[in-house]
């Protein structure tokens, strides 16, 4: 990954006094805005524990911390811990949080690394994810999901959600029913919005950020913007341990993924 041309600190110093609700409002845009937002939602509500729990919660792959926040406004004592690999949607994710209240770190990691947990806890009640993991490709997401696995407590909850494809002899159909019906649910979305967002970014930090958020090892078996088939994702989940895997939820752009850890 490319260095960045700012510090981690010289970027919060950057957003210090910056609109966070436009920032986020902007993000949110690029990301399918409300539509996206009900499936964090689900997340939140689905995950199986008390709502006064001290959750301990990890969000990874963070971005500007979505779903850390809606799993802290459903269980208001949860400490969200945040990593992400990107040093401006980190010190976005870092700004939001505080601004709710919300404790836990937010470190710099990069999940190409195979030591990308180091020093974080083996004891998460949560591990949940949106948006994030076809970014990789499917042999480094197995072994993510390992790791994973393993920072878990017994009975804690891996939950996260990201596009899905049919499998190849549905693959077609199923992408031309997803285009039409994407415009359908929400003829007012605009693609130019995830430029927008960068756009922005570039203009406050003084270069195209970009280059270290997109730039990545090279795909072996690329997952994609599409995904691959949830029967790839269960069965990659169970070959780790996980029990139960369910699926919560398959739509036009994600499909809503819950496993446990199993109780010792």
């Amino acid at each position: 990954m490319p260095n960045p041309a700012l510090t981690q600190s010289q970027i919060d110093e950057k957003l210090r006094n910056e609109d966070l609700d436009e920032w986020l409002e902007l993000w949110w845009a690029s990301q399918g805005g409300e539509k996206r937002n009900r499936g964090l939602e689900l997340m939140a509500t689905a995950l199986p524990f008390g709502r006064d729990e001290e959750l301990l919660v990890l969000d990874m792959c963070c971005g500007p911390g979505d779903i850390g926040r809606f799993i802290r406004n459903r269980f208001p004592k949860a400490r969200i811990d945040c990593v992400d690999r990107d040093p401006f949607l980190l010190s976005l994710c870092g700004a939001l949080n505080r601004r709710a209240g919300i404790t836990g770190q937010t470190l710099v990691r990069d999940m190409w690394d195979a030591n990308w947990h180091e020093g974080l806890p083996r004891s998460y009640d949560v591990v949940a994810s949106a948006a994030a993991l076809h970014w990789f490709d499917v042999r480094r997401l197995g072994e993510l999901f390992g790791d994973v696995f393993r920072m878990l407590r017994p009975g804690g909850a891996f939950m996260f959600a990201e596009p899905a494809s049919a499998e190849t002899p549905f693959a077609a159909g199923f992408e031309e029913w997803r285009r039409e019906e994407w415009r359908r649910s929400d003829p007012h979305y605009d693609p130019q919005s995830w430029d927008r967002f960068w756009s922005k970014v570039a203009t406050l930090l003084g270069y195209d950020h970009r280059q270290i958020l997109e730039s990545r090892p090279h795909d072996r078996e690329p997952i994609g913007d599409n995904g691959i088939p949830v029967r790839r994702y269960v069965e990659m989940l169970t070959k780790v341990g996980y029990e139960p895997v369910d699926i919560l939820l398959i739509d036009t752009d994600k499909a809503v993924i819950a496993s446990i850890k199993p109780p010792v």
